[in-house]
């Protein structure tokens, strides 16, 4: 069978952008080198908010607002075709950190969102600095389960999805995408091939002797469990953050190390986590440790996705390089491609993010 377009790579954006193309009537195998959803976005922390709104590149802020505007569709159009509780809630965000709550404070003015100066904190045992500040429109999800709302929505739209799959050649002739070919032998064929592989896309490129400048960024996380104590809201003090989910499990985030596909959990890296929370709950008693994983973010130096055609290739693409971002940007950057394919005017030019564009800077 041949296919309108071979997706590689399924993650949360590769599977966004097959659901987006393929609810447009087009035809598509997406393929993972393991089971889907089970890379970065699986371990992601979840929060739909640039950490550092005020200091964002201009269109990757741009992409992250809509992707924010539009969440609640997503969310409910998702919901709807794979019957899973993605867990999308609004705790609001506190914002701890004295720098960044004055810099966020003067982008929430200037850009008429709302904030609150006076945190009511019911729990003494929490330690919320004066000078903090709550964005109360803030959302969160829970990525596991909306990677599992994908796959099922994907297996709904009639997706052709290779897990375990790996890729041994990528078929060009006269500088067009012809096929895939996979470990097994097999020949996958498609008009169209979108790259969305994440920490690991430059080693795909390789292949058609190319490159993105992606390189991967591990995140180590905690997941524990607090004894006789809530928290509410998220709570952010600069890199470092507290996740609260709705089974009273607390997430721990998180670190940012270049250490190449080193993708393993270090003690070093909790104990780091460990004493970033005991700063704000000092009670050790209350907190139970209950899990500790990494996963590798794809990195670009300019601060932005790539998104579009790869130069010199004529119907290859790419969306990928969304760093701490994938899960909040998915919907914007998976409608922003599929418009481009689909010959669409978008929210915004896609060029902003081409690699071509990007080369040049």
């Amino acid at each position: 069978m041949k296919y309108d377009y071979i997706v590689i790579g399924g993650g949360v954006i590769g599977m966004t952008t097959s659901r987006e193309i393929a609810a447009r009537g087009a035809s598509i195998a997406i393929i993972d080198r393991q089971n889907f959803g089970n890379g970065a976005s699986k371990v992601a922390g979840g929060i739909l908010s640039s950490m550092r709104p005020w200091d964002e590149n201009i269109d990757s802020h741009k992409l992250s607002e809509e992707s924010k505007k539009n969440y609640s569709e997503f969310i409910f159009k998702l919901q709807e075709e794979s019957g899973i509780n993605v867990e999308f809630i609004k705790s609001g965000l506190i914002i701890m950190n004295e720098e960044h709550s004055e810099k966020t404070k003067k982008w929430a003015i200037n850009n008429d969102i709302k904030l609150t100066q006076e945190i009511d904190n019911n729990y003494p045992e929490i330690n919320i600095p004066s000078y903090s500040i709550l964005l109360p429109e803030i959302y969160q999800i829970r990525p596991p389960l909306l990677l599992n709302a994908l796959h099922k929505s994907l297996q709904k739209k009639s997706v052709d999805m290779f897990e375990n799959s790996n890729i041994s050649n990528i078929e060009i002739i006269d500088n067009k995408f012809r096929c895939i070919t996979l470990d097994s032998g097999e020949k996958i064929y498609a008009d169209n091939l979108i790259i969305t592989a994440g920490a690991w896309t430059d080693l795909l490129l390789k292949k058609i002797k190319t490159s993105a400048n992606i390189k991967p960024i591990r995140g180590q996380m905690l997941c524990v469990k607090l004894k006789n104590l809530t928290i509410n809201s998220i709570i952010l003090d600069e890199g470092n953050y507290l996740i609260p989910r709705l089974d009273g499990h607390v997430l721990v985030g998180s670190t940012m190390e270049d250490v190449g596909f080193m993708n393993k959990t270090t003690q070093i890296a909790k104990d780091e986590l460990l004493n970033w929370m005991y700063s704000i709950i000092a009670d050790k008693k209350k907190i139970d440790v209950l899990d500790h994983w990494s996963g590798l973010r794809p990195a670009v130096d300019i601060g932005k996705p790539v998104i579009g055609n790869i130069p010199d290739f004529e119907n290859i693409f790419i969306n990928t390089g969304h760093f701490r971002k994938g899960i909040l940007q998915a919907p914007a950057s998976a409608q922003l491609l599929a418009d481009y394919l689909f010959k669409n005017t978008s929210f915004m030019d896609i060029d902003r993010f081409s690699l071509g564009t990007i080369e040049k800077i």
